[in-house]
């Protein structure tokens, strides 16, 4: 016998679906161990229809191909016609019929999860809406702010979407203005080709970056036309919209500095490397304002498409740099390494024409680079005679010295025309500069000749043998070895390749490698001097590490006899610590191996003396010396960066000059800043000397915020004369050294050319309004208002512009100063009516049925810099016809299918002179509560169907909300009629009430099984 069903104590269930909670008028019930929902409420939730059939006690589901029947107290239930077994079934539960969650989910598809801790049901559908609209960013607008020459110059400004609580970025994409661009290609669009902007940040207007491209994936550039526009990116399955373009815009720079002339390229090697590349260019005749120039060797099918704005962009593997040397006007010549690369990132090689192209870099971000032309083109090509080859070298003795190092290499195949060989042992660390050009400079005590014999050859070297460098061949050095074949005819000479590395050990403990000395301070004494190094190969028989400084005058004969016997006054000690680098920053107390303190001016090599545990002496070793090194005074004061000045003011004085500019990252060295204003009169030969010199200045302290701003109060130029408007100026700041740097001084550039004046803008107005209040078809009907600016003390008058829509995007204040079309306002009155004749800016009389936007253009009088000042535009505005108003006649209701929901009722009205409407609002009433109901209810109130404006004389609409007027749910207890709003601008209308009512049947979910009556309409 069947037990009646109970329900257990709710403990406040949560049903979620697709991450929103499911929420109904009756909450959920846990029966038997399973959670049930009214069953209107799941189905409905889930996407599918629902039928309920009183008489057979049953409900239908359905959605898709997916049809579920589940009649009432029966434990089974169908799904497609296939009979299934419920756990629970459904029942009446408080008069509502409910159904099991789980059940009805996993039949429509769904996945169902349940957490017991939580009593939460979450179901997750895969029928979400993809379609839901977004409202795209406005009012994209985008500025030239720098004089970079790529994305830096670009600054991009918008308006948020009005529905950005649905959007979760929003994109900022610069393309080409002649490219054809559309959502579809939009959402194509590479990540590395536009800038990301959170709807968290609180300015939406972005300077884009250095590296910055266009939805092509090219750089941005100057002279290239632009345009940006926005992509709002929807949140979830929210779909993403496109804004509208920007205006266009062209980036160029102001200003920039000279290029080289006369480039040149030349195969002067024949390593089948960068070493057989030389580049030579004419300086130009002042390059003042040049730091050095960058050498960039381009495939020649590339050279002309290479521009400034990618040679910005390459990193320092991409090009090789020439410092200033000589004379201005002279000729510069850079030769590559063995390691260079072309501006495609590949290594330089025979039979690839090349074109050579240098860049000018500027020395201030005042004043842009500057790319020369193009070399004519070049390929590489091997020579006549053949190379040495290299084939082995190798560790064949134990002396530490040359003979331990045998050079195996095989001859060059027609050795007619040489007469010898040369052999150049080079330190690892250098071999990349090593070229045929270096190789026949060398004197003779640098190689080891070896005689031809007609045969391949293998030298062992001598015990005096040396690098490169002049230093004697010793342990622990790393090599590389090259092959010179000595020609009868010196210019003919040829270098091998370079051979593997090879670095010398013998069979004691060995020495430690990599050997590094550092100046890293200015302290005068040992604390300047840093040390690193390998440890050695096996540590297991070592005690520690001594560092030895060697003055440079007594290193020839220093040898590890002489380190062995070094008083532990004279050397630093490293313990062992396992690590594979020490580094070690010495004492303030440290002496050379001589005994005299570390001091500036002298010069050392560092040696590492490796010490062995016990008294065998014998197995120390001594490292390789570091290069020659000489402490000096390190931190060169440096010049402030980003200097710039502005009028501010009107007081005719130094009060009215603004200067601002960085001050440099290193101050340690730093006293004080000068601060001098000098005449553009003089300007020309202004230098760090007279700079020196003036003592006309203002005195700005080192520290604090890195960027400065202050004016120049009571400040007399450098010439003693005090500073006045009319007269033009450019600002310098002298940096000057606290005395323990090798210069005393640096000057910056100059900032930009200053000329005092009456300095007050002409500012814009802001707020205009517009609105159409008359019917005569002509400027009359156009009324305009806007609030005023803040200052008007340098304003005229004020100029009002209508614009047809189609003209307004793009149209600025230079467009504006050259309407002829406009309507004078004068200070003081800020609404007017035009007049009958009152033309648009293209000249036309202003007319009902065109759309248009104002503008307000300030004008200057005598004492404003500027003369004029653009507003922003108004909201567009298309005047009409107003006079007949609208009617809505034979307002009545009815009411169509299951008869129990309000997208069953339809209302229907037929509208007279409604071309003015923009829409309509169904006001659902109480039919004892209608007459009480006003326009003034009406006009702000949300609880309506809208129908918006479609032409027709007979609207006809389905109810699209669950609310009568007052915010209530309809309801199957409550008589209704309805009442329409004509939305029309200036004068919305309010029908009369509907000429029936109508009541909605019970639904299903409230029956306890009785038959519902029939349906009401009432006429």
């Amino acid at each position: 016998m069947l037990q009646p069903a109970t329900a257990q104590a709710a403990k406040a269930i949560t049903i979620t679906v697709d991450g929103v909670q499911l929420k109904t008028d009756q909450p959920p019930a846990m029966i038997q161990g399973r959670v049930m929902l009214p069953l209107r409420a799941i189905f409905e939730a889930l996407g599918a229809n629902v039928n309920w059939d009183p008489r057979s006690q049953t409900v239908t589901g359905i959605k898709g191909d997916t049809t579920v029947v589940l009649k009432m107290k029966s434990k089974t239930a169908t799904i497609n016609g296939q009979t299934v077994t419920l756990d629970v079934p459904a029942q009446i539960l408080r008069g509502r019929t409910m159904v099991p969650v789980r059940f009805v989910s996993e039949a429509l598809g769904q996945d169902v999860d349940w957490n017991s801790r939580n009593q939460t049901v979450t179901i997750k559908s895969d029928d979400t809406p993809s379609n839901i609209s977004i409202s795209p960013a406005s009012n994209v607008s985008v500025r030239d702010v720098n004089d970079q020459g790529d994305g830096r110059d670009m600054e991009v400004s918008f308006s948020r979407s009005s529905t950005e609580s649905y959007v979760d970025h929003y994109r900022v994409m610069v393309l080409k203005a002649s490219k054809s661009f559309n959502l579809a290609s939009a959402l194509k669009v590479s990540p590395s080709n536009y800038s990301v902007v959170s709807t968290s940040s609180s300015n939406l207007a972005v300077t884009l970056s250095q590296n910055s491209r266009d939805v092509d994936g090219d750089y941005i550039r100057n002279d290239q036309p632009y345009v940006v526009r926005i992509l709002a990116v929807g949140k979830g399955s929210y779909s993403s919209v496109l804004s509208s373009s920007s205006p266009k815009i062209t980036l160029t720079n102001l200003s920039s500095v000279t290029e080289v002339t006369s480039v040149k390229i030349s195969d002067i090697n024949d390593f089948g490397d960068g070493r057989d590349v030389s580049v030579s260019f004419t300086r130009p005749q002042n390059d003042n304002n040049i730091a050095n120039y960058r050498v960039f060797i381009v495939k020649t099918k590339d050279a002309s498409n290479f521009n400034l704005t990618t040679a910005n962009n390459l990193s320092s593997s991409y090009y090789t740099t020439v410092n200033k040397s000589g004379s201005n006007g002279s000729i510069l010549t850079g030769t590559l390494s063995s390691t260079a690369r072309d501006t495609s990132g590949d290594l330089i090689k025979n039979n690839v024409p090349y074109t050579a192209v240098v860049l000018s870099v500027s020395n201030s971000n005042s004043v842009g680079n500057k790319l020369s032309s193009g070399s004519s083109s070049v390929t590489l090509g091997q020579n006549t005679m053949s190379t040495p080859v290299i084939t082995q070298v190798n560790d064949v003795n134990d002396f530490g010295d040359g003979r331990d190092l045998s050079v195996s290499f095989n001859k060059v195949s027609d050795e007619s025309t040489i007469s010898a060989y040369r052999i150049f042992v080079v330190r690892a660390n250098n071999y990349p500069d090593f070229t045929l050009s270096k190789a026949n400079s060398l004197g003779n005590t640098y190689y080891t000749q070896v005689n031809k014999t007609g045969y391949n050859i293998t030298q062992v070297l001598s015990s005096g043998a040396r690098d490169t460098d002049g230093y004697a061949i010793q342990n622990g050095v790393s090599y590389r070895v090259f092959v010179m074949a000595v020609a009868n005819n010196s210019a003919n000479n040829v270098l091998s390749p370079v051979s593997n590395p090879i670095s010398l050990f013998s069979n004691n403990l060995g020495a430690v490698t990599n050997l590094n000395a550092s100046d890293i301070s200015d302290y005068g004494n040992g604390r300047d001097l840093f040390v690193s190094f390998n440890k050695a190969v096996d540590e297991s028989k070592i005690s520690h590490y001594r560092i030895l400084v060697v003055p440079t005058a007594n290193n020839t004969s220093f040898s590890l006899t002489e380190a062995n016997n070094i008083s532990s006054n004279n050397y630093t000690t490293v313990y062992k610590s396992g690590k594979s680098t020490y580094e070690q920053a010495l004492a303030e107390n440290t002496k050379d191996v001589r005994g005299n303190a570390i001091k500036e001016g002298t010069s050392y090599q560092i040696y590492v003396l490796t010490v062995v545990n016990g008294n065998s002496v014998g197995n120390n070793a001594l490292s390789a010396p570091t290069s020659t090194m000489t402490l000096t005074k390190n931190f060169n004061v440096q010049a402030v960066t980003n200097l710039n000045v502005a009028d501010i003011d009107d007081n005719g004085d130094g009060r009215d000059v603004q200067v601002t500019f960085t001050k440099p990252f290193e101050e340690s060295n730093v006293n004080h800043y000068r601060i001098l204003i000098v005449p553009t009169a003089y300007y020309s030969s202004f230098n760090l000397s007279q700079a020196n010199s003036s003592t006309y200045y203002i005195t700005e302290n080192k520290g604090g915020n890195i960027a400065t701003t202050r004016t120049l109060d009571g400040l007399r130029d450098v010439r003693g004369n005090y500073v006045t408007e009319g007269t033009s100026y450019r600002v310098y700041v002298l940096t000057v050294s606290n005395g323990n740097t090798p210069n005393t001084y640096a000057l910056s550039s100059a900032s930009p050319v200053i000329t005092l004046s009456k300095s007050k803008g002409v500012q814009a107005v802001s707020n205009i309004t517009v609105s159409d209040i008359g019917d005569y078809g002509d400027g009359r009907d156009l009324q305009i208002s806007f609030a005023k600016p803040s200052d008007e003390s340098n304003i005229a008058s004020y100029r009002i512009l209508v614009v047809p829509a189609s003209k307004a995007n793009g149209f600025d204040v230079n467009a504006a100063s050259k309407v002829t079309n406009y309507t004078d306002i004068n200070k003081g009155q800020y609404t007017m009516s035009l007049g009958t004749g009152s033309r648009d800016t293209d000249g036309r009389l202003i007319t009902n049925g065109e759309e248009y936007r104002v503008y307000i253009l300030s004008v200057g009088n005598a004492n404003s810099k500027a003369m004029y000042n653009l507003s922003n535009p108004s909201s567009s505005i298309t005047l009409v016809e107003r006079l007949a108003p609208v009617t809505m006649e034979k307002v009545q209701l009815s009411i169509q299918g299951d008869k129990n929901k309000y997208s069953d009722i339809t209302i229907s009205f037929d509208v007279k002179n409604g071309q003015n409407v923009t829409e309509y609002r169904v006001f659902m009433l109480p039919k004892n509560e209608a007459d009480s109901f006003k326009d003034s209810d009406a006009i702000n109130n949300t609880n309506s169907t809208r129908i918006y404006q479609n032409g027709l004389s007979n609207v006809s609409q389905s109810l699209n909300i669950d609310l009568d007027a007052f915010g209530k749910p309809l309801t199957a207890s409550t008589e209704y009629v309805a009442k329409v709003l004509a939305v029309v601008k200036g004068n919305n209308i309010l029908s009369n009430t509907s000429i029936n009512s109508v009541q909605l049947l019970a639904k299903p979910d409230n029956t306890n099984g009785e038959t519902s009556k029939d349906v009401q309409v009432n006429q």
